[in-house]
């Protein structure tokens, strides 16, 4: 194609590509119709990085022996054998092309459709041994085993480089020694006494780092005596597992990681009464968790209490007699379902905010699989492309996280801190470079004080990273002026196959729009607790995003994941960024169609064309928020601006339109320190059983100044567009 500096061509047909025959359709007792279970992984006709994958399927109902079978290149085949719906291969496999299929039997008698995927050239080997070696390494590796005992042990970091932070993290532990430690939490409220156990345990878990650090008397006095009076709050009270779930993974966690920190200094008495209390409490999260998570992964709360309880198994091994089983089976488990929020790209579709707050809770316990049970999750592929995604969708001076409970929320010191943490356990070039960017961190926190003693490198940019990025798994788009400008425009797109489930929303086809540091076009609404009033009528609603709704508000389904999406198509040069979604299973039938476009022309015109239709009538809404209020110039024309940041909106073609605003929630947040925001609609004037929008974006315009004439035609199912020289045809 001929480019020339006035002038570029885009041919852009829209909608998806045909997919290679076979892939991924499916009929067979593994193509399941509840979207909840467990998946069939590896997905079908995937390319993977890993040797060897993880193989996950449905379970069948009732007790049955499942044999995977799989086939080499060449046509050699071999055979592993499980009671359970995953498996991992215990053996490295070369690059080519597979083939596989489970066979079951026991109360049901079948055998699945062969499924393929390809082993990429230089796969990174990541072979975990049966729960028998696993275990056999925790018990054999010294105290502490939390950490590794090579270069990469942190300790001597808290005297060189970690010094400062960890100058901060003793000052605490001085400052807390007159504060007597928490009484049993008895509140009514479980926020409550979640946030006790939080305050608890970080005073509680400093005081045995400063023993750790220093074998100072005074520190070791502190930490026994505040592990002490953990291990004696009541396991069937307002911290016990069925009373408050994540309270108690808390109490728990706490006790095993001060127990290996301390134990140089606990009496056998202390011991004794602090393995109690961990083996009361992390029983109860094994027998339930366990069985139930690798059936019904998606659980948010419940995944990372697979990942604590595997990892308090390995602290415990050879003490506690039920820690053996905690090793042997939640260990493995753990490595099978690390995130089900997102697969081999590092994608994460429970939002940002969920990511960074799950990621900095699982660091630790990847510290420990390392360290006590030798096992690297760094090398795992989903791990690898992790620090990927976070810097697309959480880049460097962003504004708030994307999509999902807490989009909202400017989290920068979480960012740095476990952004910085995530590039010394997994280090790589782009981890690297987004942890250099970051400088908010608290340095006195476990995660940061705890990493991997690593060189970090010199972080600079990777100049084979790409402005734009999808990330099909979770079916996000990011696309950005230039990812290593702070001042970069960002445009985020959504279509996801986990529909509006837990920290999801029902916004399949919204989109974001940030411009130097700061929200234009926002998702709308306040994180200000799970299950609200305002949550559920409000910020989980397709009316809260830059989505189409109809007759009034109505939208996509709401808290489920087969109110899904996907993204169909994605391309991208240093010129362009053309991204295509579908939703219409979104709307739970509501809609035939439900398609949306986006093109993305560097660095400031945005194009987004709607196709929506319906088996009946209905009056359409394009939605778009701000935090300002919007600045009308016509029924089709509307400016936003956020201090130094603005954008014009323009609809270039749409059936007749009336554009109005509000300030008001339908049900606003808790908090009075959650102000109100706008919201404003195009509205169409009649009803119509079908409606095409075609939007112009000018992202740092105002609609004031003088810009090139916009040249829109459509010519049978093409529309042309002429736009600041540049010719973008989109053909449906």
């Amino acid at each position: 194609m001929r480019r020339t500096a006035a002038a570029i061509l885009l041919f852009l047909t829209l909608g998806a590509r045909a997919a290679a025959p076979a892939c991924g359709v499916h009929s067979d007792f593994l193509n399941r119709s509840d979207p909840t279970l467990a998946p069939v992984r590896p997905i079908d006709c995937s390319t993977i990085t890993q040797s060897p994958p993880e193989f996950t399927w449905p379970p069948q109902d009732g007790s049955n022996t499942y044999q995977l079978i799989l086939n080499f290149p060449g046509g050699r085949a071999e055979s592993r054998t499980t009671t359970k719906n995953w498996l991992l291969w215990d053996q490295a496999l070369p690059a080519g092309i597979y083939t596989w299929q489970v066979k079951v039997t026991g109360k049901n008698k079948d055998q699945s459709e062969t499924r393929k995927f390809t082993i990429a050239d230089n796969p990174v080997p990541f072979v975990v041994g049966g729960g028998g070696a696993i275990l056999a390494r925790a018990k054999e590796t010294p105290r502490p085993r939390t950490w590794s005992k090579d270069l990469a042990n942190p300790i001597p970091a808290l005297k060189a480089e970690r010094a400062d932070g960890f100058r901060m993290m003793l000052k605490e532990v001085d400052d807390d020694m007159t504060r007597s430690p928490q009484a049993d939490p008895k509140s009514e409220s479980k926020n409550s006494n979640y946030d006790d156990s939080v305050t608890e345990q970080k005073r509680a878990l400093a005081a045995a780092l400063a023993w750790a650090g220093t074998h100072d008397r005074k520190y070791g006095e502190e930490a026994a005596r505040r592990l002490m009076a953990q291990a004696l709050w009541s396991p069937s009270g307002a911290t016990g597992y069925s009373a408050n779930d994540m309270a108690n993974r808390n109490v728990a966690w706490t006790l095993a990681l001060g127990y290996d920190w301390t134990s140089d200094y606990l009496s056998e008495q202390q011991k004794a009464a602090i393995r109690a209390g961990i083996r009361t409490r992390t029983q109860a999260m094994y027998a339930d968790i366990l069985p139930k998570l690798t059936q019904y992964p998606y659980d948010s709360h419940g995944n990372l209490t697979l990942n604590i309880v595997a990892a308090i198994g390995a602290l415990m091994a050879g003490e506690i007699p039920e820690a053996d089983d905690w090793v042997k089976e939640a260990l493995p488990a753990a490595v099978a379902w690390t995130s089900p929020w997102g697969w081999q790209d590092g994608g994460f579709a429970n939002g940002t905010a969920q990511m960074f707050w799950d990621t900095g809770s699982n660091l630790v316990a990847w510290y420990v699989f390392r360290g006590a049970a030798g096992v690297d999750m760094a090398k795992k592929e989903w791990v690898r492309n992790h620090a990927r995604f976070m810097a697309y969708f959480v880049p460097p001076g962003t504004p708030s996280n994307n999509f999902g409970d807490g989009q909202e929320l400017n989290l920068e010191e979480v960012w740095s801190r476990i952004g910085k943490a995530f590039a010394l356990f997994a280090p790589s070039p782009v981890s690297r470079w987004y942890a250099r960017q970051m400088n908010k961190e608290d340095p006195a926190r476990l995660e940061l004080l705890l990493a991997p003693r690593v060189d970090p490198g010199a972080g600079n940019f990777p100049t084979d990273l790409p402005n734009s990025a999808a990330f099909p798994s979770v079916g996000w788009v990011a696309m950005h002026s230039s990812l290593a400008d702070p001042d970069r425009a960002s445009i985020y797109f959504k279509s996801s196959p986990y529909g509006s489930y837990n920290h999801s929303h029902s916004d399949q086809l919204g989109f974001v729009v940030n411009h130097r540091g700061r929200r234009l076009a926002i998702a709308s609404g306040y994180y200000d607790d799970y299950g609200t009033r305002h949550w559920m009528h409000w910020y989980k609603q397709t009316r809260a995003a830059n989505a189409i709704t109809f007759d009034g508000g109505f939208g996509q389904g709401h808290h489920d994941k087969r109110f899904s999406g996907e993204i169909t198509r994605f391309e991208s040069n240093d010129t362009f960024d053309f991204a295509v979604g579908r939703a219409e299973k979104a709307y739970d039938g509501a809609l035939t169609r439900a398609q949306r476009s986006i093109v993305y022309l560097r660095p400031n015109v945005v194009l987004v064309h709607d196709v929506v239709a319906s088996a009946k009538p209905h009056t359409w809404e394009w939605n778009i928020h701000a935090l300002n209020k919007i600045t009308k110039i016509s029924e089709t024309r509307i400016a936003i601006k956020n201090g130094p940041a603005q954008m014009c909106v323009e609809m270039l073609s749409a059936p007749d339109v009336a554009f109005n605003q509000t300030d008001q929630f339908n049900f606003p947040p808790q908090s009075a320190k959650m102000p109100n925001q706008w919201h404003g609609v195009f509205a169409t004037t009649a009803k119509s059983a079908s409606a095409e929008f075609l939007v112009l974006m000018r992202i740092g315009s105002d609609c004031t100044g003088k810009a090139a004439p916009t040249s829109v035609k459509k010519q049978g199912n093409a529309w042309q567009v002429e736009v600041d020289g540049k010719s973008v045809t989109l053909q449906d």
